[in-house]
């Protein structure tokens, strides 16, 4: 994530002095590239946790998601795994993080996961309604288990694919 003094209306000073004195604590750690200093939280803090259990509960990736989708109208089905709320933290081990039904602009999409997320990859596919009855017909194994895994969150289910799982 990157963040600018000028995002927080804060002098450069304060901020570069709020970090080092993280880094001190050893909440944060530093590398220099290009001769810019990036911190990120070191994982090996003993409150790492309880730091991103704070974050989760005031940012819910999850939420924006589910507001993005609301004006989406070309969309028959999308599902996203519930992993995806750690996915700042960790990768998961969902087959794909969002499956779309239908029509959507990617790019816009990719777009809007990059703000989202952070620049963290998310994992998502996007196939049209025929694709994916021609797929079902011959029991594709990837769209069985891509319909099946753990933590599958319905957002939109216009074909009412969940009922005909269940």
């Amino acid at each position: 994530m990157r963040l600018l003094a000028r995002d927080l209306n804060e002098q450069i000073n304060s901020i570069k002095r709020e970090l080092d004195n993280l880094e001190e604590l050893w909440v944060l750690k530093s590398k220099t590239e290009l001769r810019k200093k990036i911190f990120f939280v070191n994982t090996r803090f003993y409150l790492v946790n309880e730091l991103q259990d704070i974050f989760l509960k005031t940012y819910n990736p999850l939420e924006e998601i589910k507001n993005y989708f609301k004006n989406q109208y070309l969309l028959e089905v999308v599902i996203v795994n519930e992993s995806i709320k750690n996915k700042l933290f960790e990768d998961g081990k969902a087959i794909l993080d969002i499956f779309m039904i239908w029509e959507i602009d990617r790019e816009e999409f990719a777009d809007f996961l990059q703000s989202i997320f952070f620049d963290k990859k998310i994992k998502f596919a996007i196939i049209s309604t025929e694709d994916f009855f021609n797929r079902l017909s011959y029991w594709d194994k990837l769209i069985q288990n891509i319909l099946r895994d753990k933590g599958n969150i319905f957002v939109k289910d216009v074909l009412k694919v969940k009922e005909k799982l269940d």
